[in-house]
């Protein structure tokens, strides 16, 4: 009786909890901001390759991929702030001066550029499991409690971004965020609200906000202020 082939284990920290087996090999999932990514170490081990082909090939072909397309470039604070959390400690080499995490589409760039039957399979997989979901967070615990000034950091500098990108009014996207949570000030939301708006912060920040946030945040504004629930004009709110 012909044994199964043992599972490999990618070389990865010991609390990375939430893991996929793509072929033999289990690999942690990655997230950021909401959509799945990848490193390289993860590639070359499910690619069957060496970290140093897809960095050449990435090199020699830097015109083929496109920043925040392809990849996303960490560095500085972007870059602290990911290894700091609680399942990425270990992934990334303390003295790492910038790090890069590959998309569903830079993985795709990647298989196509090896051209290995391993690579397709591979990818194909990926396609069906791997990248097929959005990350979720974890369930929050007491979520009925009032949150923290730590709980309510990602809202934050997901509003300061947002007015360095965008060229907004801070009060804005502050009112837009408080509005979605239901709240009149960061400080009242609890944690299960600064929850469900930073999802719709990851959301808002990669283009996949939907109607139902919007009708939430109208439906809020009404509650709140007695407005006529008008989903366009809520949705100039960030632009008038």
């Amino acid at each position: 009786m012909q044994s199964k082939p043992k599972k490999k284990t990618t070389n990865t920290p010991q609390n990375m909890t939430h893991t996929i087996t793509i072929g033999t090999i289990a690999t942690p999932v990655i997230g950021y901001k909401g959509q799945r990514v990848c490193t390289t170490q993860q590639l070359a081990e499910l690619y069957g390759c060496t970290e140093k082909n897809l960095s050449v090939n990435f090199e020699n072909n830097r015109n083929r991929f496109e920043e925040g397309k392809h990849f996303i470039k960490l560095q500085n604070d972007d870059l602290k702030e990911f290894k700091n959390q609680p399942n990425i400690v270990g992934l990334v080499a303390k003295r790492a001066a910038h790090l890069i995490l590959w998309t569903e589409r830079g993985a795709a760039r990647h298989a196509k550029m090896l051209e290995t039957d391993q690579a397709w399979d591979v990818f194909e997989q990926m396609e069906d499991s791997y990248f097929a979901q959005m990350l979720t967070r974890a369930p929050v615990v007491d979520g009925h409690e009032r949150s923290t000034k730590h709980d309510r950091l990602p809202l934050y500098h997901f509003a300061i971004d947002t007015v360095v990108k965008h060229h907004l009014m801070f009060n804005k996207v502050y009112t837009l965020l408080n509005l979605f949570a239901g709240s009149y000030c960061f400080k009242d939301m609890s944690k299960e609200q600064t929850a469900e708006v930073a999802d719709f912060c990851d959301r808002f920040a990669l283009g996949q906000d939907t109607r139902n946030d919007w009708q939430r945040i109208t439906s809020n504004q009404a509650k709140l202020h007695g407005t006529p629930p008008q989903l366009d004009m809520v949705e100039k709110l960030l632009f008038s």
